[in-house]
């Protein structure tokens, strides 16, 4: 077991991935701090990485080998995950039963979803770098399930706005016609259909002629480099967040204490167990891959945009605010241990 870990904590790439986010968090946080990046400035970083480098991403995902096997578990990633968003908002609704209802609800959405895309994702991509795709494939499936709870039920219970014509047109809009989910979708569309479209040979290999990365390998470069970008520029906006934070109040609130330890310990512990069982019922073989982001993605810190919520329609904003700070704080301390937790549950005989 000590060999296992110690094996992790000197891991390069784990190694690299730690030390990389923290030193950008640290450069968004002072930035933001002294004012040199300002709100506009970054709203500025948020569009890039939300407009180019995430989309970027969840496409070349798909440039890989098209595996059947590989589809449905993915599928099945997505069924799970989305089951998990609804399960551990109930579990809110039960934990807090003693709470106004107004405010259970916005609780409820704190403890279950967390920064999946700017936090989670941009981590796991740097540590996984040997492993690219056979992360972001499952991450990209988990991620339309996070988009679903996030820009459905987060945003008409914060909002507390009521479903009609216009407002359904409006959120279904924003769940599929965004950048991240148009990539997503051509990646797939392009994943899934190799082996009948056109071939081109390429150093007698055949591949797909939509797959650029190996037919068109000086505009893929484009893509893959905007996906670099990914990481530091995500980590900043997270740095500017902690910089926008106000310190003393938020280290006080005990409140908000709870609330973060749930988002970012209770939840992935639990939903690490919750995988162990469904593994051990045979409903689905895991893999390495699938629970680990998985777990760190239930592990992340308070989503932005449930935070952006809550200043936008003035629904505990200020609770919000020092949440996100927190679980940001906790989870540079608990992404490293959730790690070390699910690389030793992995060598289990179960799996």
């Amino acid at each position: 077991m000590i060999k296992i870990i110690m094996d992790i904590l000197t891991d390069e790439n784990f190694v690299g991935a730690i030390f990389t986010s923290l030193s950008f968090i640290f450069v968004g946080f002072i930035l933001r701090r002294k004012n040199i990046i300002n709100n506009n400035g970054k709203e500025f970083l948020t569009i890039i990485v939300l407009k180019i480098a995430l989309p970027a991403m969840a496409f070349s995902a798909f440039m890989t080998e098209f595996n059947s096997a590989h589809f449905i578990d993915n599928f099945l990633v997505f069924i799970i995950s989305l089951l998990f968003y609804i399960i551990f908002i109930m579990m809110g609704h039960l934990v807090l039963f003693k709470i106004d209802q107004s405010k259970r609800i916005v609780i409820s959405i704190f403890m279950a979803v967390g920064q999946l895309t700017f936090f989670s994702i941009p981590v796991l991509k740097t540590i996984y770098s040997d492993s690219y795709s056979k992360i972001m494939i499952t991450a990209n499936m988990m991620t339309l399930s996070f988009r679903l709870i996030l820009y459905i039920y987060c945003y008409f219970a914060i909002s507390k706005l009521k479903f009609n014509k216009e407002k359904i047109k409006f959120t279904l809009k924003s769940i599929f016609l965004n950048p991240i989910m148009i990539s997503m979708a051509i990646g797939l569309f392009i994943w899934v259909t190799q082996e009948i479209m056109p071939k081109v040979n390429i150093d007698d290999e055949y591949f797909s002629i939509f797959r650029i990365d190996k037919t068109l390998p000086g505009i893929y470069m484009i893509i893959s480099t905007a996906e670099k970008l990914t990481t530091p520029l995500a980590m900043m906006i997270i740095g500017c967040i902690l910089g926008e934070a106000h310190i003393k109040e938020a280290f006080k609130d005990k409140y908000s204490w709870l609330i973060a330890i749930a988002r970012t310990i209770i939840i992935p512990i639990m939903t690490l167990l919750f995988l162990i069982v469904l593994q051990m019922v045979n409903i689905i073989n895991f893999d390495e891959y699938t629970i680990m982001i998985m777990v760190i993605g239930f592990g992340a810190p308070l989503s932005a945009v449930v935070s952006t919520y809550c200043s936008k329609f003035n629904n505990e904003m200020e609770l919000s605010s020092r949440v996100c700070f927190l679980s940001t704080l906790l989870s540079i301390l608990t992404f490293p241990i959730l790690f070390i937790i699910v690389k030793v549950v992995v060598l289990l005989p179960i799996f």
